[in-house]
């Protein structure tokens, strides 16, 4: 599956109207072109936001959302509207790897209680090293994802760049949390397991460098 992956900055101060707008103004309409899965705002940064959207099964381009946005009615008046709370914004498309769970398969497990009152989400990137991308990524399905979801953390989704999006050996990888208090236990089981170590020193010889920031979900977003 594909996924439209947009990053936005909104001007100063207009974060929690900017969210609270897209809620109402955008994501209805987009939704009948994909589905969304999240909207996010980074913690601890005031500038950054963005939104996660499967696209429908068959579709390899951002032709639906372009639709949306130059011909239909709610699209023009958002694309409009838009530029009153934010100065930039990035569009790109990401591949969901095999092991990464669609919006059809976050459904079924919510409805198992799975995905739900979230309140917190880690984004974790990898940057991997030239010609270790399929070797990382055995690695992270057989290793880090079944030690992870045992200690309560849940992978909302794995991706790459699609096309001549991003850089080639970019891994983006998003994972739910319920709260801090939930995350702090989480890091502290980490820290004291030989076997989370033991993966930390093979991610040093796979990956050039990781970064991390934590998300906070807007209350409509699927991924809550």
């Amino acid at each position: 599956m594909l996924y439209l992956y947009e990053t936005t900055y909104p001007f100063p101060g207009m974060m929690d109207e900017y969210v609270n707008v897209m809620g109402t103004d955008l994501i209805p309409g987009l939704a009948r072109h994909m589905t969304v899965l999240g909207v996010f705002r980074i913690a601890f940064r005031h500038r950054e936001s963005f939104f996660l959207s499967e696209l429908p099964k068959g579709v390899d381009s951002l032709e639906g959302l372009s639709n949306f946005v130059i011909h239909e009615r709610d699209g023009l008046t958002w694309h409009r509207e838009g530029f009153r709370y934010r100065d930039e914004w990035f569009d790109s498309l990401l591949e969901g790897l095999p092991f990464s769970p669609t919006a059809a398969e976050i459904k079924k497990r919510q409805k198992r209680v799975d995905f739900t009152v979230n309140t917190l989400y880690y984004r974790l990137i990898y940057n991997v090293l030239s010609g270790r991308t399929d070797e990382f990524l055995k690695a992270f399905e057989k290793e880090l994802l079944p030690m992870e979801e045992k200690r309560g953390m849940k992978l909302a989704g794995c991706y790459r760049w699609f096309g001549a999006c991003g850089e080639s050996g970019e891994i983006i990888t998003l994972w739910a949390v319920k709260d801090w208090a939930h995350w702090g236990k989480i890091h502290e089981t980490q820290l004291k397991d030989p076997k989370y170590r033991r993966w930390m020193e093979k991610v040093s010889g796979l990956c050039a460098e990781w970064s991390y920031k934590f998300l906070l979900p807007a209350p409509y977003s699927l991924l809550h």
